[in-house]
């Protein structure tokens, strides 16, 4: 994806956000003065390579490399499984930093627990209740689970994901450069994302 059909596109969507909405005020919801309005934005890289599905992962030096950059307070990092240097960090701004950048939070995370994330997006696989009686229905879920493992999950690609939350103010700023951002990103073996 080019970077302008991306700013274009991520315009768009907030144009189509606001519009589904339109009893709000959204100049005085957006008004400083008024209150403070956030908007979540999440930026998702995702491999795509029809050849071998892949999987990416956050290395926690570079994210933690990362959020130090940009100012953020001590996060909570989640590793991934028993990969101790990937996984996820979550970390809010400090308020002095809030007040001038306008970004209040970000989350960063892999995105291979989709692989087993019900439709609900919970994260519990079995009822206890069920586990420890080790009922009929335990044994099929527990087969369900292989199956996504062993069949499903092998043939497809996980990749990771960016979030912020952002005053209204700064939308604007975030929708200006994200296609620089994401275009100028490039993968570890040195590609563009988009050639994958």
């Amino acid at each position: 994806m080019q970077k302008d059909d991306l700013t274009t596109s991520m315009g768009e969507s907030v144009q189509r956000f606001e519009k589904s909405m339109a009893g709000l005020d959204w100049d005085y919801m957006k008004n400083r003065k008024k209150g403070e309005l956030y908007y979540d934005v999440g930026v998702t890289v995702h491999p795509v390579r029809k050849d071998q599905p892949l999987v990416g992962l956050w290395r926690l030096d570079c994210l933690d490399a990362s959020f130090g950059a940009g100012g953020y307070q001590s996060g909570t990092a989640h590793t991934l499984n028993t990969l101790s240097m990937f996984g996820g960090l979550q970390a809010e701004s400090p308020p002095t930093r809030r007040k001038r950048t306008q970004i209040a939070f970000r989350s960063s995370y892999n995105l291979a627990y989709e692989a087993t994330r019900k439709h609900d997006n919970s994260r519990n696989l079995f009822d206890e209740k069920t586990v420890f009686s080790r009922e009929p229905g335990f044994h099929a879920e527990m087969k369900a689970v292989q199956t996504i493992y062993t069949e499903n999950a092998p043939l497809r690609s996980y990749g990771v994901r960016d979030e912020y939350r952002v005053g209204g103010g700064a939308l604007a700023d975030v929708v200006g450069c994200i296609g620089s951002a994401v275009s100028g990103a490039r993968s570890v073996d040195g590609g563009d994302y988009a050639d994958l």
